[in-house]
């Protein structure tokens, strides 16, 4: 969900839990869903396989430079990898709420209809998202704290603006600057330009991702031991990185199929059930 501070942390929640709520709805009639976010993490793992190799072929050779080259390509990849998937479910979600009956295969050739575009718009993501990274990691001092501000702050705005990239991507003929200039002109015309925020779809992953994250630490901690403390903290990572990673899966199929519910809403597009317009219009708060 989409919000600003002029709310109190109780009417978050409330209005999080409803969205999420509705989302679970469409994801458990449309279980297929899940398939797109974990073919792209399988797609992900070819880049991941291949440029980590010859990464590491370079350090072992000393060419630091070229293996840093080399991973940020990877990188690159990576996240092209989960932007097709994503645009995949945006299509197969929409297809949905309209009536139809579709599936993963639906939506992956829609996506590989848009691989240029697609492709443009990770690496902008990327890029951007280094910068904002780069800013964080701003040293310490008076420097290092406004770095981290604004690059929080920045990012909030980014992911506000480019909320419906995807979805005009996959149905409109646009490339992804044209994608971005629109997804921030929409936000503005529906909502105004006094708006702040990030997303929060998807609250109640946060009952798998906490207790996952848990699980990684005391797992590290134990096996950092000897004896049965090292097998027991491997196999508390290993259950807690699993259930991050499904967590980390969820939020995103999520947050997707919101964004579409959210993108036709916004365009007039058509049905948004089981989403009501008063509860679409008030993902964005004006600031007072």
């Amino acid at each position: 969900m989409l919000c600003t501070s002029t709310l109190s942390p109780m009417s978050k929640w409330a209005e999080g839990r409803v969205l999420s709520k509705k989302c679970w709805s469409l994801l458990g009639k449309n279980k297929y869903f899940l398939w797109f976010p974990v073919l792209g993490l399988v797609l992900s793992l070819i880049p991941i396989v291949i440029f980590g190799i010859a990464a590491i072929g370079l350090l072992a050779n000393d060419s630091e430079v070229l293996a840093i080259i080399v991973a940020a390509i990877g990188l690159v990849f990576v996240n092209y990898s989960f932007t097709l998937s994503g645009a995949a479910l945006v299509s197969a979600a929409d297809a949905e709420l309209a009536g139809k009956d579709v599936s993963v295969g639906y939506g992956f050739g829609k996506a590989f209809g848009k691989l240029m575009p697609l492709f443009a718009w990770s690496l902008i993501r990327a890029a951007v998202g280094a910068l904002f990274a780069a800013m964080r990691d701003n040293g310490s001092g008076a420097a290092g704290i406004a770095g981290n501000i604004f690059a929080a702050l920045g990012a909030a705005a980014w992911s506000i603006v480019t909320f419906f990239v995807t979805p005009y991507i996959m149905f409109h003929d646009s490339n992804a600057l044209a994608a971005i200039k629109e997804s921030a002109k929409l936000v503005k015309e529906k909502w105004g330009t006094q708006v702040t925020g990030g997303i929060r779809i998807g609250v109640s992953v946060l009952l798998i991702i906490i207790p996952s994250v848990l699980l990684i630490v005391f797992g590290v901690i134990l096996f950092v031991g000897d004896g049965a403390a090292v097998v027991l903290g491997a196999g508390l990572f290993s259950l807690g990185a699993v259930l991050l990673i499904i967590g980390l899966l969820i939020g995103s199929t999520l947050q997707s199929i919101f964004s579409v519910a959210l993108y036709r809403f916004a365009t007039d597009a058509g049905d948004t059930s089981p989403f009501t317009a008063e509860e679409l219009q008030g993902v964005l708060h004006v600031k007072a």
